[in-house]
């Protein structure tokens, strides 16, 4: 491991940071990995990226030694200035996320990927929410060119070896599958995680298999079921980023800081103003009091007919979300109207793992204060239940839906086309989780129950036994989420 001073250059009478690593020889692996990331910061100019002024080597008693100089930053890591624990005021953590970013994009437009962003990798200079970030330590950084990360060109890294720090490392380094700019953009929605809430998306207690497992496997966590202040778009872009598939990431990391500076500037108070003594300015003539629920019901639907590109509607719906948080009160039925429409939005977006970040809290809650025979909260669950088989969770899909039936059970009848819903999805995630068996039972029984309350030739039976053979023969995702 390389020793790393604070040192002064007496030629020019600056501070400098000093890098030494001792080397087996000139040749060997640690040597070129870090001679590679002497080369990799002179690639670099930009003043978020810390400057190299030299490098070179040395042999001492025989062994040897290479150093690298690089600039001195008169700040401090920003795990220092967030410890672990410590929440950031929102407007903050999305601005110290947004300088991240701006980080990024000379890196990625060198065709590069750091692959270790990560609290202590990141200088920062002046007070949260102003000042600049530096990002350092380019170790294990690579081509997003180049192929798995067993390949050939990883090499540099050690065959076999898995280089970084896993609270922070994206799905697709545990599975050893090809990294792009969208691997970086995960670290920095830990990293943003982590300055919201005073954690780590995942917590993991046990070994380094068991992070690799959440980071693979478990759904993407809610900001806002930890600290519900936050704004809920601002928990919709921590799903994206927290994304499993790289594919359904954001990848470009310019666009990524705009978009935090402009969520951090919706969530900056309105400054306050002290007017003087006298007259307060005239205001508009009084009339009815506006109705906010009326409100953001129109903002809604306009948002929902507005237009029918995914991402837009999106977009739209998050800001609907966002004004609605503010004007209602909490637990109101329409802000969870909008939260599940935006759901659906985020779905259709091929956004599954944010759809099921967003909704699972409010599905939740939904079902503690309405009871779980209400429509909503059922259709809550049900699609909750879709987001989450969506996104290759299958089990957990079924048992959301086992423990509905279960609440609903003593209100719906087995043959109520609502029980009817629950009661095929629960048996289709089933299948999709390798419970055949068990699918095909509750499959029979449904439709037998059908065949009995209203006969074999009704058209609700005959649908129905159409809808499990066409599942037998073509066992697919849900077409459609429910609502």
């Amino acid at each position: 491991m390389a020793e790393v001073w604070k040192a002064k250059d007496l030629r020019l009478n600056r501070p400098v940071v000093a890098k030494f690593l001792q080397v087996p020889g000139r040749g060997s692996h640690p040597a070129r990995r870090f001679l590679r990331e002497a080369k990799i910061l002179a690639g670099i100019d930009d003043p978020r990226i810390v400057r190299i002024h030299d490098v070179d080597e040395a042999r001492i008693d025989g062994l040897w030694h290479l150093y690298l100089i690089t600039q001195f930053i008169d700040g401090r890591t920003l795990r220092a200035a967030v410890p672990k624990g410590h929440r950031l005021p929102v407007a903050h953590a999305l601005h110290w996320a947004a300088e991240l970013c701006d980080a990024l994009v000379p890196v990625h437009a060198q065709h590069l990927v750091h692959r270790d962003v990560k609290p202590g990798n990141v200088m920062v200079s002046g007070v949260p929410g102003d000042g600049r970030l530096i990002l350092l330590d380019f170790g294990i950084a690579r081509s997003y060119t180049a192929v798995g990360e067993l390949g050939h060109a990883a090499g540099v890294t050690g065959y076999g070896q898995l280089l970084g720090t896993p609270e922070y490392m994206a799905p697709e380094r545990f599975l050893l599958k090809p990294v792009t700019p969208a691997t970086d953009l995960y670290s920095v929605g830990c990293v943003l995680f982590e300055m919201l809430t005073g954690r780590q998306p995942y917590t993991a207690t046990g070994d380094y298999g068991d992070l690799a497992r959440d980071h693979c496997y478990a759904p993407v966590p809610s900001v806002r079921a930890l600290r519900p202040e936050v704004q809920p778009s601002v928990d919709v872009l921590l799903a994206q980023l927290l994304a499993k598939d790289p594919g359904r990431r954001p990848a470009d990391a310019r666009e990524m800081a705009a978009l935090l500076r402009a969520l951090g500037a919706a969530a900056t108070p309105a400054p306050t103003v002290v007017v003087g003594a006298g007259p307060p300015p005239p205001g508009p003539p009084p009339g009815p009091p506006a109705d906010p629920a009326a409100e953001v019901e129109a903002l809604c639907n306009a948002a929902l007919e507005g237009t029918a590109e995914p991402a837009e509607r999106v977009r739209r719906l998050a800001e609907v979300l966002d004004h609605a948080s503010r004007v209602l009160p909490a637990d109101h039925r329409g802000g969870w109207l909008v939260v599940l429409h935006l759901a659906q939005a985020l779905a259709r977006a091929d956004q599954p793992a944010a759809a099921a970040a967003l909704l699972a809290p409010m599905a939740a809650r939904a079902r503690q204060v309405l009871g779980a025979d209400d429509e909503l909260a059922r259709l809550a669950a049900l699609n909750l239940a879709r987001y989450l088989g969506e996104d290759g969770h299958p089990a957990p899909a079924a048992q959301h839906l086992l423990e509905l039936r279960t609440a609903v059970s003593g209100v719906l009848a087995a043959t109520d086309p609502r029980m009817s819903e629950i009661r095929y999805d629960m048996a289709h995630w089933l299948a999709a989780a390798g419970e055949e068996q068990l699918a095909a039972a509750e499959f029979e029984a449904l439709y037998a129950d059908h065949r009995t309350a209203y006969g074999a030739d009704h058209p609700e039976t005959v649908r129905l036994g159409e809808l499990i053979h066409q599942h037998r023969h073509h066992p697919q995702g849900r077409d459609e989420d429910h609502g």
